[in-house]
């Protein structure tokens, strides 16, 4: 008798998995570029430390996936990989902050409304926000986005006392031979974060009174940790099926 023996299908990688695996590798290929190229034009000016993070930088998705694995979606890895490109690449690198005069002020815009979409996540890994309060939700999302635009202004802070960088501003003598930072670009990012946090605030209230998606249902169902439940395939061969723990009372939306 001759046995049917299927061959385990292959699992194919998602389209958004390839897209920030690609881009991150061609990105830190342009940098490594970049610095060799100005080692060679001798155009480097104490700059070698912001480039090479700015390399290191593209390293991030490999790694992260390597370590947390299904545990953090591809769609993070996406926003992280599309808010370095216009923040770090275009910004730092190619100097739009200093070309563009309101580039920074749209970054930190953008990062307070994606820090409250870093707080959704937190939300959906840590609890079932099905069950929590909007406006529970609402807060801690405000608060997370509001947290990481404080340690960004104390890594910013930290860089230029320490390295003498003048990402807070430019370095304006004091008359006593030291000097100091005028606070109004600090509070500008400061207020800037605070009105994109707000904007999130928006859309997840209109998200919730309405009862409609508006892109938020997925995003929850994506961050959601996998709860597996096992059901019999062919043959009693032992079948996996996904469920999503965070968004089972919200399939209604989708």
């Amino acid at each position: 008798m001759q046995k049917n023996e299927t061959a385990p299908a292959r699992r194919k990688i998602p389209p958004l998995r390839i897209f920030v695996y690609a881009a991150s590798a061609v990105l830190f290929v342009a940098m490594i570029a970049i610095i060799i190229r100005r080692f060679i034009e001798g155009t480097m000016e104490g700059r070698f430390i912001v480039l090479a993070g700015n390399a290191l930088l593209w390293l991030v998705p490999f790694a992260g996936r390597a370590i947390f694995r299904d545990k953090i979606g591809d769609t993070m890895w996406a926003i992280f990989v599309i808010f370095a490109f216009l923040a770090s690449f275009l910004g730092s690198v190619e100097g739009l902050y200093g070309s563009v005069w309101w580039w920074d002020l749209a970054m930190h815009t953008a990062f307070g409304y994606l820090g409250c979409f870093a707080g959704l996540f937190f939300a959906c890994k840590l609890a079932d926000v099905s069950k929590l309060h909007p406006l529970f939700i609402i807060l801690f999302c405000f608060a997370v986005s509001l947290m990481f635009g404080a340690l960004w202004e104390i890594f910013e802070f930290s860089g230029d006392r320490l390295l003498g960088n003048s990402a807070q501003g430019v370095h304006i003598p004091d008359g006593e031979g030291g000097w100091f930072i005028d606070v109004a670009d600090t509070m500008e990012d400061i207020i800037c974060n605070t009105v994109g946090a707000l904007a999130f605030v928006l859309h997840y209230a209109l998200h919730a009174l309405s009862g409609r998606s508006l892109l938020l249902a997925g995003a929850k169902r994506d961050f959601a940790p996998a709860k597996r439940t096992t059901v019999t395939g062919g043959q009693g061969t032992p079948a996996y099926e996904a469920v999503s723990a965070c968004t089972e009372g919200e399939k209604k939306e989708a």
